[in-house]
């Protein structure tokens, strides 16, 4: 595959995890996961997670903020590796002492996402729809 054509691709699989970030969809969200998910966001001290604990996790951000915007700066690597570079700005709609958020005041976040993607069972990986993200790394500072 050229360069070119994988740059697409990554961008093509990434766009509407991210669209899906800033609407707050749990559950399609979590269809880009895979089941046996190894998840972690040191940012936010949340590691090592499963897929039922990323879940969870997702489910407290979007309870915990008012509003949630993510911009993406670039998405780079392989079809089965690859780092998604971005910013994210967080409206707290509560206080919440573990992310560090104040109700009402917005933080914002620059960071990485490292993700590990697999087919899913019986695809044959030629579309971005065929990969799920097995395991990912969050890194990110204020």
């Amino acid at each position: 595959m050229a360069s070119t054509d994988l740059t697409a691709f990554l961008w093509q699989r990434q766009a509407p995890l991210t669209a899906l970030f800033e609407s707050g969809n749990v559950d399609e969200i979590l269809e880009f996961y895979d089941r046996d998910l190894s998840f972690s966001d040191h940012a936010w001290k949340a590691t090592k997670l499963n897929y039922e604990q990323f879940r969870d996790f997702l489910k407290s951000t979007y309870d915990t903020s008012s509003s949630l915007m993510m911009e993406t700066h670039g998405v780079h690597g392989t079809k089965e590796f690859s780092v998604w570079e971005w910013t994210l700005k967080v409206v707290a709609g509560e206080d919440d002492e573990i992310r560090g958020l104040v109700k009402g005041k917005e933080i914002v976040l620059r960071g990485c996402s490292l993700h590990w993607w697999k087919l899913k069972g019986g695809r044959d990986g030629e579309g971005v729809g065929d990969w799920v993200i097995a395991k990912e790394a969050d890194y990110a500072c204020h």
